[in-house]
């Protein structure tokens, strides 16, 4: 059992217990209109069970009066894992005649929720976390707890509930801006437990708590198998939590993070948050939350010791997806390239400023060897294995992004993408959405170029 009387690894130790704050239900319009989340998960470590009690507060920022709320409700997907133990309004009453359909929750509401109104609903539900290496798992590596709580779907005027099926490749979610205070505690872990979080936390007899704002999604992992490694970029504390034999490569990827945090900053924006956390993770390939990313145990193990390898160009292409994801969203499934491409060709650079030398061997390595074919706005629905899907968005992607540099010059495409993150970041931070699309890519671009550029979008891009 883990003690209280010292804070688990890397946890700093609160002086007071913090508390949830309360939740109003106010009919006016709040100062900030973000959905709250208010969760507390209680981890049976021994039974691979997770509790979770939640309350949510949305309000209605859309136009039009709802008679429903929507919630997306992931792991429902998988069979015998999600339990919704309850599920009732702010008062205590239970919420009737709701369904629940693959990932998606219907709520029908006692009265019109009309524009700028809010409602709280409260929830209990648990996970038997599958023992399958995976986002949400528990397995004898780590516990990952990606997606584990149901979340109010976006809402857009005209279009309705953004609910998307999941395709057989990429990712389909999309998430609002939101606010999180999270408590957790593990019961029955083994005492060099660690807990990684998409958020600073701090640790007081028992339980691990987190508040954050203005994020997509709140995201944590566990282990015993963890070993941790930290340093800053800046003011941004980056924490890295890998297994025992990869330490070096933990080190590395620590380490090109930071430079990319610095990087990023420079060339889009400045970052968003305090933390950023990395997880080696037995699953493969990489995987972008809001404030973490999970990183692949074969990067790790194929690392040799050098920056000229999938580990770093992975490694800075996940830190990229906290611009073009987490403060810049889009539509993951209908228009992944908004943020894969993008990200991909953060990677490229990356190397152009670290590792001039290294820029061939970039492009050989992650794009010109495998012959990329197929249209740069493909939605994930278009493919159905891998490869051709990547070849496609990420990789044509990266190819006519630096055809557009080619184009216009270094000086309007640098500034182009700072333009271009500057806007849909702020746009973002108006609505808490701020879905950008490929109209808004060529509406900032065509404003800031004389550049005839109908070739290239007829090259890359499939037309309506």
């Amino acid at each position: 059992m883990q003690t209280e009387s010292a804070a688990p690894t890397g946890m700093e130790v609160s002086e007071t217990i913090p508390t949830n704050a309360d939740i109003s239900t106010e009919t006016s319009v709040p100062l900030d209109t973000r959905t709250r989340y208010d969760l507390t998960a209680i981890l049976d470590y021994a039974n691979a069970r997770l509790n979770v009690e939640q309350s949510v507060t949305y309000t209605n920022r859309s136009t039009t009066s709802l008679d429903e709320l929507v919630f997306v409700v992931e792991p429902n997907l998988s069979e015998g894992v999600f339990t919704l133990n309850s599920l009732t309004w702010e008062d205590g009453s239970q919420v009737e005649k709701y369904t629940l359909t693959k990932q998606k929750l219907t709520i029908p509401l006692r009265e019109t929720l009309v524009p700028g109104s809010s409602v709280q609903v409260k929830m209990e539900s648990t996970l038997d976390l599958p023992d399958i290496e995976g986002v949400l798992c528990m397995t004898d590596l780590q516990a990952n707890l990606s997606g584990w709580y149901p979340y109010a779907a976006p809402y857009i005027d005209g279009r309705g509930w953004v609910v998307h099926d999941p395709g057989h490749v990429g990712e389909y979610q999309v998430y609002e801006l939101a606010d999180f205070d999270v408590a957790i505690r593990i019961d029955g872990a083994p005492t060099d437990f660690i807990l990684a979080a998409s958020a600073r936390g701090t640790y007081e007899q028992g339980w691990y708590r987190f508040s954050q704002q203005n994020v997509r999604n709140f995201t944590w992992s566990g282990s015993n198998n963890y070993q941790l490694l930290e340093a800053y970029a800046g003011d941004v504390r980056v924490r890295a939590f890998v297994f025992p034999a990869d330490i070096a490569g933990g080190q590395a990827s620590l380490d090109a993070t930071v430079q990319a945090l610095e990087l990023y900053a420079d060339l889009y924006g400045p970052y968003a948050h305090d933390s950023l956390t990395i997880v080696e993770s037995g699953f493969a390939d990489g995987m972008e939350y809001d404030g973490l990313y999970y990183l692949g145990q074969e990067y790790f193990n194929n690392y040799k010791g050098s920056p000229d390898g999938y580990l770093t160009a992975i490694s800075v292409h996940e830190t990229a997806h906290d611009w073009w994801y987490g403060m810049v969203t889009n539509d993951q499934a209908y228009d992944p390239w908004l943020d894969e491409a993008f990200c991909t060709y953060s990677e490229a650079l990356f190397y152009e400023h670290y590792y001039p030398d290294l820029v061939d061997w970039w492009w050989q390595k992650r794009v010109n060897s495998f012959e990329p074919m197929g249209w740069v706005n493909s939605s994930i629905y278009d493919y159905k294995s891998f490869r051709p899907y990547v070849n496609a968005v990420y990789l044509r992607g990266v190819l006519f992004l630096n055809d557009i540099r080619g184009l216009v010059g270094d000086e309007v495409f640098f500034s182009f993408l700072r333009e271009f993150f500057t806007q849909m970041h702020e746009r973002a931070n108006s609505d808490h959405l701020g879905l950008v699309t490929t109209d808004d890519f060529w509406l900032i671009l065509d404003g800031m170029t004389d550049v005839d550029l109908s070739s290239v979008n007829a090259e890359y891009f499939s037309q309506p």
